[in-house]
């Protein structure tokens, strides 16, 4: 009689599960489905990074610091090394941010739109951890490149000739700090929120942009109040840009503060005494944020932006929750 031999026994090997890989996560798939507007990025990125490159190597020519006194020429060869940087620094305040919230609508609006987020809730894929995913991958991105351009652009601007401009304004400060990248993650927040609310990508799309817009106006009201300003004595030096003037005006014998005096009617142009005595007044006073105050007023406003940014992210996962049968 024939006998039959039992069968091989599977070995552990080929019977335990097989384990997850991070190439294999949802934020994998993330990557690889949004993978062309990523590579865009990337090319953007080391593009600004090429020219703010060029520029430096533009601003270290040694006629740029010769003046313009004696060499007109290299006096317009200084003034557009100015407008290049001035330009480049409106592109690294501006550009990053609306592509952040034009992302956040894009990749959360799309997927809303067509239906497809509804098929991969149903792949135990979370609500939550779907819309993790779709922030967590581009707010990696888009700070690795801002963060990247920031510090070149800081590179440039501290090597560069110095034109007069007031490092205050708000291109400046936006390029050349904590405030551009906190920015940039508020924009991708509201982008986000604004396509749970609408589900679609282009109304959505606009809601972020003029969100952000907002944002970044009332940041620019706001600054100069979220540190005590100093107050200084006398003429004020406005040409050196290293402090931001909030108030300028005289002292009188009274010891009131009168804002708004100044010499440009005096008799004697260039007698800053007889302007004075012309207005019954000591001395001249001036509100200023010094050089000092750059990184305490960068650092406060970055960290209220982080706070709106992290507000809007969490009402976004409450809009989500909300739209779930």
């Amino acid at each position: 009689m024939t006998t039959l031999s039992p069968s091989p026994s599977p070995s552990p090997s080929a019977s335990a599960p097989r384990s997850p890989s991070p190439r294999h996560g949802l934020g994998w798939a993330v990557h690889r489905l949004h993978r062309v507007p990523l590579a865009a990025w990337a090319v953007l990125v080391v593009a600004g990074a090429g020219w703010l490159l060029w520029l430096r190597g533009r601003g270290q020519d040694g006629g740029l610091t010769d003046g313009c006194a004696t060499v007109p020429l290299l006096c317009a060869t200084e003034s557009g090394y100015a407008s290049s940087e001035l330009r480049a620094a409106r592109l690294l305040a501006w550009l990053p941010c609306g592509i952040a919230a034009v992302a956040g609508a894009a990749l959360v609006g799309r997927e809303l739109e067509r239906g497809t987020a509804t098929v991969a809730w149903t792949q135990s894929v979370p609500p939550a951890r779907w819309l993790a995913a779709k922030l967590a991958v581009p707010a990696a991105a888009l700070l690795a490149g801002v963060a990247a351009l920031t510090l070149i652009f800081r590179w440039v601007w501290s090597s560069g000739p110095d034109e007069g401009v007031n490092r205050w304004n708000s291109e400046y400060f936006h390029a050349a700090g904590t405030v551009g990248p906190a920015y940039v993650l508020l924009g991708l927040a509201l982008g986000a929120l604004a396509a749970l609310l609408t589900r679609r990508v282009l109304p959505s799309a606009g809601l972020a942009l003029a969100g952000i817009g907002l944002a970044y106006h009332l940041g620019d009201r706001v600054r100069s109040s979220l540190w005590p300003a100093s107050e200084v004595r006398g003429p004020l030096d406005t040409t050196s840009g290293q402090a931001d003037q909030l108030e300028f005006g005289m002292i009188l014998e009274s010891g009131e503060r009168v804002s708004g005096l100044d010499c440009a009617d005096q008799a004697v142009p260039g007698d800053l005494g007889a302007c004075l005595a012309d207005h019954g007044a000591t001395d001249f006073y001036a509100k200023v944020h010094p050089a000092s105050h750059y990184w305490p007023i960068q650092l406060v406003e970055t960290g209220l932006v982080l706070a709106l940014a992290a507000a809007t992210a969490a009402t976004a996962f409450w809009a989500l929750r909300r739209s779930l049968p």
